[in-house]
């Protein structure tokens, strides 16, 4: 079952924009496209939002890491 937010997270990740609807789709951008792999908020976002993509934490919550995973990376959040 794939559960989406309702509010989508869009970012720009260095000449292209992301859309990001679901923690699968989050946690596809931080393990394969993050410009950096490091810091606290980057590893609670890759974790929770894998966590998320198997039932075993709220996918809800998973959004709130991804978007301070965006803050610590100083990405542009376009909404």
């Amino acid at each position: 079952m794939t559960n989406t937010w309702g509010d989508c997270v869009i970012v720009q990740l260095g000449d292209r924009v992301e859309i990001v609807w679901t923690p699968a789709q989050a946690a596809r951008l931080l393990s394969e496209c993050w410009p950096v792999e490091q810091g606290a908020a980057f590893q609670a976002a890759l974790n929770e939002c894998t966590d998320a993509m198997f039932g075993i934490y709220p996918w809800e919550h998973a959004r709130d890491a991804f978007v301070a995973a965006i803050e610590e990376a100083n990405i542009k959040k376009l909404r």
